[in-house]
């Protein structure tokens, strides 16, 4: 079922819950991106769903996303748990309009036919960001950041060839260094115990499966993007603060405020022109080599002028340059 997300106001010390209501009565319109072949991105009928939408970086794409001025799409959320992750925080109206969650609980080690089903014939998104990755809560690197992205790429690629005149995006948030087995950063982050143990090997498989899959389809397309290290707080410098690199030879640290940002910008440029790529992100300040052998600058640098304002929007503007992968040229 798919519900509005259930918003908290605090009045007067005590914390109430608004009304759900099905998708299907939702009647905002919004500022919905136009993909070059006309398709509309992030409508009530095709919107944009985030699977791992309970994790801090799921909900951070999910705020930038609804947010009506910047991305001012659709979004349904996905949760393993199936809770809502927004039920007790306090959004702009503008946001909770444009913001659903589906109260059943979305599991990407479930089977390929019950993925599917969800995908396809419920929710049939004009965008998947997949956003899950192992956790202690459960599910290993080897089920969500490779098994799980596989299905879920697969429910993709089915759901267009069903109906290739409203296709479906895939937007995959991996890591950087993924690339990178001699790195430190690849070294440390795969050696992790528990259910993270193997992540990096678990994460650079999920990439091949998916570039695999979509190499052969003229209407799949996906975007890969590698965050750095995560950090904490939020950007003060907004798109113009923020380095796109490709080749996975240079790293660096980025807010989840940020990446978000990238993700939407990552989505609009669709609107452009559709392509397949990968990107790494990081802050420009923060760069740092991944090995010593690499070069800064690495010469694939993706930037806009630091004296351009920070507004949002411009986050589309850092893939203007951006190459398409070797695999799907």
């Amino acid at each position: 079922m798919l519900v509005s997300s259930t918003i908290g106001f605090v009045t007067s010390g005590i914390l109430t819950a608004t009304l759900c209501t099905p998708l299907a009565l939702t009647t905002v319109a919004n500022a919905a991106a136009t993909d070059s072949e006309g398709s509309v991105i992030g409508t009530v009928d095709h919107p944009i769903v985030i699977i791992g939408g309970s994790g801090r970086t799921g909900m951070a794409v999910a705020e930038a996303l609804t947010n009506p001025n910047f991305g001012n799409m659709h979004v349904v959320t996905l949760s393993r748990s199936g809770q809502d992750p927004f039920r007790s925080i306090n959004l702009p109206s503008e946001m909770k309009q444009n913001l659903m969650h589906r109260s059943v609980p979305f599991d990407v080690r479930d089977s390929q036919e019950s993925i599917s089903q969800t995908i396809i014939d419920e929710l049939s998104p004009s965008v998947i960001v997949y956003a899950a990755s192992a956790s202690k809560q459960g599910g290993t690197a080897y089920d969500v950041d490779d098994e799980g992205v596989e299905k879920v790429a697969k429910a993709c690629s089915e759901r267009n060839n069903k109906t290739p005149s409203a296709s479906c995006l895939f937007v995959l948030i991996s890591a950087l260094a993924v690339d990178r087995p001699d790195s430190k950063s690849y070294q440390i982050t795969n050696t992790l115990g528990g259910n993270y143990k193997g992540i990096m090997d678990a994460k650079f498989n999920g990439e091949n499966k998916l570039k695999e899959l979509f190499a052969s389809s003229s209407n799949t397309k996906y975007v890969i993007i590698r965050p750095g290290v995560l950090l904490n707080g939020k950007t003060l410098t907004g798109p113009v603060g923020i380095e796109l690199n490709q080749g996975d030879t240079i790293g660096g640290g980025i807010s989840r405020d940020e990446l978000a940002g990238v993700v939407v910008g990552a989505i609009k440029s669709q609107s452009v022109t559709k392509q397949s790529y990968t990107v790494e992100a990081y802050r420009r300040k923060t760069a740092t080599k991944l090995q010593p052998e690499f070069s800064i600058p690495s010469g694939n640098e993706l930037t806009i002028a630091s004296s351009l304002s920070s507004s949002n929007d411009l986050y589309r503007e850092l893939f203007a340059k951006v190459k398409v992968d070797d695999v799907v040229k």
